[in-house]
């Protein structure tokens, strides 16, 4: 019995080392459990990064579109809003602008209204030229010295173009609502610069020659007796009537002097004609302006 068992012993050693080695501890089943703590702590964490900005979930593209439109309308209406707000004031600039032109022309009514004066110094003129052709023996010089004296008026047309220029100078005139009147007015501001202007300069150089020839054989000490007193001129002509006595030598002063009169005769008749088309233009534009903006 004891031989066979030796034997075997000889026969399979592996197996009986493999069964009970002396030194080696066999594990335990809690030694074979991993702990899945222990694991997570040795493991390398990654973060993902996350922007508090963003959604938490994917926008649908109704909600992109609605947010578009809201964002849209925000602008569009603070833009109209502006629009308004700008056409408000200019709106009210347009009204002061206006009524400051209608006072301007009110005025320039009156000035014109010195037309009359240079009719009666048109039949002046023509009753001066009537006296000067007659012959030195057959002229009332009374009534020359007084046509001579009056002579020495010269009225310019005084422009209140005020509220004109600050249409022109500010590029205003865009506030103008109503382009007929535009229109008339920038006739009107044309037709005083470039026709009655250019008539009053040249007429003033005319005038101021036949005030120089005037000079050379009228004494003109009485002047302001016909102007002020006539009634006093006449007591002072009465009393030394060869004192206005033009003499035949200044003939030839006396020719040039007419000459000049008919030509101031001339340029006096377009002044006349011009200033008669402003006073139509003048007042059309007053009743353009009371008719448009209510204003009396």
């Amino acid at each position: 019995m004891a031989d066979y068992t030796d034997e075997e012993s000889l026969e399979n050693p592996t197996n009986n080392q493999s069964e009970n080695p002396p030194d080696e501890i066999t594990p335990t089943a809690e030694a074979e459990i991993i702990n899945p703590n222990q694991e997570t702590k040795n493991m390398e964490v990654h973060h993902h990064t996350h922007n508090s900005a963003e959604p938490h979930h994917k926008k649908n593209w109704k909600l992109y579109l609605w947010e578009f439109f809201m964002l849209f309308m925000a602008v569009f209406c603070g833009f109209l809003a502006e629009i308004q707000v700008e056409h408000y004031v200019e709106h009210q600039r347009e009204k002061k602008l206006v009524a400051s032109l209608f006072e301007d022309l009110k005025k320039d009514t009156i000035s014109i209204a010195g037309l009359k004066q240079w009719e009666e110094y048109r039949k002046v003129m023509d009753s001066l030229g009537v006296e000067i052709k007659r012959p030195t023996d057959k002229r009332n010089y009374k009534s020359l010295y007084k046509w001579f004296s009056a002579m020495r008026g010269f009225n310019a047309f005084e422009y209140h173009n005020r509220t004109i220029e600050q249409l022109k100078n500010g590029g205003n005139f865009r506030l103008i609502t109503s382009k007929t009147l535009s229109d008339s007015l920038i006739d009107y501001d044309t037709y005083i610069i470039s026709r009655l202007r250019d008539q009053e300069e040249q007429s003033k150089v005319v005038y101021q020659k036949l005030n120089f020839l005037q000079d050379k054989f009228i004494n003109s000490e009485y002047y302001d007796l016909v102007w002020d007193n006539n009634l006093k001129f006449d007591s002072v002509y009465n009393a030394s009537p060869t004192t206005f006595i033009i003499s035949d030598s200044n003939r030839d002063y006396l020719f040039e002097y007419y000459n000049h009169l008919q030509f101031f005769k001339t340029m006096t008749d377009f002044r006349i004609h011009t200033m008669k088309n402003m006073q139509r233009m003048s007042d059309s534009l007053l009743k353009q302006i009371s008719k448009t903006y209510n204003i009396k």
